[in-house]
């Protein structure tokens, strides 16, 4: 009886021994589950989480790919983007592109929003910013920006010659000038160099023609001095494996930009005839109006002429900045000395002279003809010289013939076909690339747009 007892109380203990035991297994299971399903879980968060901020940086390359193709090819996107420098704005800080946002976008839940910041001519810093809806109210986002850049189109830079003639058939000809110096820069024709009648040429760059370059002999010597004389015919000093180096076209000179600018500059001080701006719409306007002021005239910014230019009598003009002559219209400086109008004192007589200075370093200056520019023996006497910091430009011929003062010239020369002739007193030419880069202005962007940053945030 005793030890029956005693049996069914050590197999009551040993049953709860086991249920306890048990529970403890039992817990240990829910809890080891509970861990792998919690790790489960995240895992699949940080899987779900990871693709979406995959498919975020995606949707906000998207975004920047899609603003490049839009500055290529979308018409207001790309003419903002390619704004022209002008003479009010030479940084183009004035054009902008509205913020552009696409929903949906590649993925289910998918938007990126567009921000164009105008960094200057042709440049922009884009930035792209995407979501993506994750469920509820939670979202992946990411950001990309980037800087991008039009370089301007460097095919036809002329900005290393002092002198530059463009066309199968004109020259560069120079007959019985001596000392005729260019300082700090070359010399280029697209046909042919001739030196004439006694000249003496000294060029510290290089002296360079497509087609020949011809130098007179006895009994009229010339000589040209350079550090390298590059051609068909001769190839002396470096010619950089290029003898004779390949044609160059003319940059565009957008005469239009002068146009409009003259039209905001003021010269109400000097006009007698009622207009206040610098746009003269005829010759006999700009006429009158030196008459008026003469002998001594000074003229500030940007003058259009939509005629010939006359300067002559005795008439001595200084420009701080660009005279212009209108669409196939002529600068003529010194080729009178006489001068004649219906009003007193009817009759003026002498040698004329003509300065040209550059505002600042930042401004275009210069003497541009659309047609002829021609300089003639009733320019200058003495010690008075022609004077120019600034580009003289012809579109047809350029003549520079009997001075009888001294020339100098700082900036450049740029036509078809240049003459020089009967200059005995010495002309100098110092070459200023950024004078001829500021007054020719961009031409062209490249097509191509470049990447200069490239950044991402979350």
């Amino acid at each position: 009886m005793l030890k029956s007892f005693k049996r069914n109380k050590i197999d009551k203990n040993e049953k709860g021994v086991i249920l306890i035991f048990s529970l403890l297994v039992l817990s240990i299971i829910l809890l080891t589950s509970a861990y792998f399903i919690s790790i489960s879980l995240t895992g699949s968060k940080i899987s779900s989480s990871q693709v979406n901020a995959t498919k975020a940086y995606y949707l906000a390359e998207a975004g920047v790919e899609e603003a490049i193709f839009k500055l290529k090819n979308d018409d207001s996107w790309k003419n903002a983007f390619e704004t022209q420098p002008t003479i009010g704005d030479p940084n183009c800080s004035f054009w902008s592109i509205p913020d552009y946002e696409k929903d949906p976008a590649l993925f289910e839940g998918g938007s990126y929003k567009i921000i164009i910041e105008n960094l200057g001519c042709a440049r922009a810093k884009i930035t792209s910013i995407s979501q993506i809806m994750a469920g509820g109210e939670k979202v992946a986002q990411r950001m990309i920006k980037t800087e991008v850049f039009k370089s301007i189109n460097t095919d036809n830079d002329i900005s290393d010659f002092a002198i530059f003639t463009s066309g199968s058939s004109e020259n560069i000809t120079i007959n019985a000038a001596n000392p005729f110096d260019i300082h700090n820069g070359s010399i280029f024709s697209n046909n042919k160099i001739k030196l004439q009648f006694s000249s003496e040429v000294n060029v510290d760059e290089k002296a360079l023609a497509n087609n020949k370059i011809d130098i007179s002999s006895w009994p009229f010597t010339s000589s040209l001095n350079a550090s390298a004389i590059c051609a068909n015919n001769i190839c002396e000093g470096d010619c950089s494996g290029e003898c004779p180096p390949d044609e160059i076209s003319m940059p565009s000179l957008d005469f239009n930009l002068y146009l409009e600018a003259s039209k905001d500059n003021d010269c109400s001080l000097i006009r007698t005839d009622g207009e206040t701006n610098c746009y003269f719409s005829s010759s006999e306007k700009f006429e009158k109006m030196l008459w008026d002021n003469y002998p001594n005239i000074l003229l500030n910014g940007i003058i259009y002429v939509d005629g010939d230019i006359n300067i002559r009598a005795g008439q001595d003009v200084v420009v701080n900045g660009i005279l212009v002559s209108g669409e196939n219209k002529n600068i003529n400086v010194g080729e009178s000395n006489a001068w004649f109008r219906p009003e007193w004192p009817y009759a003026r007589y002498g040698f004329s002279g003509m300065k040209i200075y550059r505002p600042d370093e930042n401004s275009p200056s210069g003497l541009l003809a659309q047609k002829k520019f021609n300089i003639g023996g009733w320019f200058g006497i003495g010690l008075e010289s022609l004077y120019i910091e600034g580009l003289i430009y012809s579109g047809h011929e350029m003549k520079l013939s009997s001075l009888l003062s001294p020339v100098e010239i700082h900036g450049g020369i740029a036509t078809s076909k240049f003459t020089l002739s009967s200059m005995w007193n010495g002309i100098d030419i110092y070459l200023d690339s950024d004078v001829i880069i500021d007054t020719f202005g961009i031409s062209e962007y490249s097509p191509i747009i470049s990447i200069n940053h490239w950044e991402e945030e979350y």
